[in-house]
């Protein structure tokens, strides 16, 4: 430990390791050892709850993967995003002005910290807050968990974008609490987070289904299988995640095999399944499909089948002006700037009256051509 000031020592005394060796063992008759205290940062630190070596080669090695792939799969879909140039390839700034599709930079990114915070901590020799591992996974979950949900209904054009995002959002603060108390209360914490889990699953898999079903004809076969893909993935580690919280607090598999699946599917969840998503997106914009807004798959009680996704007939031959704004025209964002459309509509609308006017001219002047040639005619006579 650095040396302190002689004003400090007083003060701090609850932080020196012989001290709070003191005060705990006052609590109890049993020993810090004991209770699994371990000393780090500021003195004793709680148990954590890990049953393996933080330090192992296998734990080490496993972060490194996860952050070369969560970082390297930020890298690539941002030079995907960045380099396309919408549908003709004349518009250098298409994804600039449509940020929404850089949501999965930002997640694979978030996720990519945390992995690095990890590896930090391993040089450190992992003590003080390290030890508590899932300090790293929440503040990964906390932040990439919502917006994950965001993207995937914004890409759809899905109704209560922000508000299934601010339910996911709840749900990860439940994890939080739930990984921060001793039994009963984390039980607790579990079964309302569960609850909450159960509620936006269910209604998010609804909305997703019902645009999914518009999407069953010829026209949006080369997106509809990785949109399938990134749904697959989407709903299916959704359900892994809680399961493996039970397995790993009941012992029923050891630490360090929940360590390495945590990772997979941290890379599946985030990268997999943000460039499938990336290539579903692309697809949509290159092929110019309209989301319009979402209907009811029931009508009347009875199951009907919904309009089919096609490609939009309104689509500008030279600068990609393929949408307008109306409402129903849905969810897209592949306008031009409207001072260019009006000026390029003024521009069309000036040359067409220019145009009749040089006919009106050209007419005036056979006239008098033809009047011309009848007082020559009459002279010659």
């Amino acid at each position: 430990m650095f040396p302190q000031p002689a004003w400090h020592h007083d003060a701090a005394d609850y932080l020196h390791p012989h001290h709070t060796r003191a005060l705990l063992a006052t609590a109890g008759s049993v020993s810090v050892e004991e209770k699994g205290w371990t000393y780090g940062i500021g003195g004793y630190q709680p148990p954590a709850k890990i049953s393996y070596n933080l330090q192992d080669g296998v734990i080490v090695a496993c972060d490194w993967v996860g952050f070369l792939c969560l970082m390297g799969a930020s890298i690539v879909l941002m030079f995907k995003l960045f380099s396309f140039k919408g549908p003709d390839g004349d518009q250098d700034f298409f994804i600039g002005y449509r940020e929404e599709k850089c949501i999965s930079i930002f997640v694979n990114l978030i996720a990519a910290i945390t992995y690095w915070g990890r590896i930090c901590a391993h040089f450190n020799g992992d003590v003080g807050m390290a030890l508590n591992v899932n300090f790293y996974k929440y503040f990964d979950y906390i932040f990439t968990c919502p917006i994950l949900t965001l993207d995937l209904l914004w890409s759809l054009n899905l109704p209560y974008k922000v508000t299934y995002a601010a339910f996911v959002a709840l749900i990860m603060m439940c994890g939080v609490f739930c990984n921060s108390f001793e039994p009963p209360a984390r039980y607790l914490w579990f079964f309302f987070g569960c609850c909450l889990f159960v509620f936006t699953w269910y209604n998010i898999i609804k909305l997703v289904y019902c645009r999914f079903q518009q999407f069953m004809n010829d026209d949006a076969k080369k997106v509809r299988a990785p949109l399938k893909l990134s749904l697959t993935l989407y709903f299916t580690i959704w359900c892994g995640y809680p399961c493996l919280w039970i397995l790993d607090e009941f012992g029923l598999i050891p630490g360090m095999a929940v360590h390495v699946l945590s990772m997979i599917m941290d890379v599946a969840a985030k990268s997999v399944y943000g460039f499938a998503l990336l290539k579903f997106q692309l697809g949509v914009d290159k092929q110019d499909f309209c989301f319009g807004e979402l209907k009811s798959l029931k009508n009347g009680g009875e199951m009907v089948m919904p309009e089919q996704i096609r490609p939009s007939k309104q689509r500008s031959s030279r600068y990609g002006n393929y949408d307008d704004d109306s409402s129903e025209a849905g969810f897209r964002h592949t306008r031009r700037d409207e001072p260019e459309f009006m000026m390029n509509t003024g521009n069309f609308n000036g040359q067409k009256e220019g145009g009749g006017e040089i006919e009106k001219t050209m007419s005036q002047i056979a006239d008098l051509n033809k009047q011309l040639a009848t007082l020559t005619g009459g002279q010659d006579r």
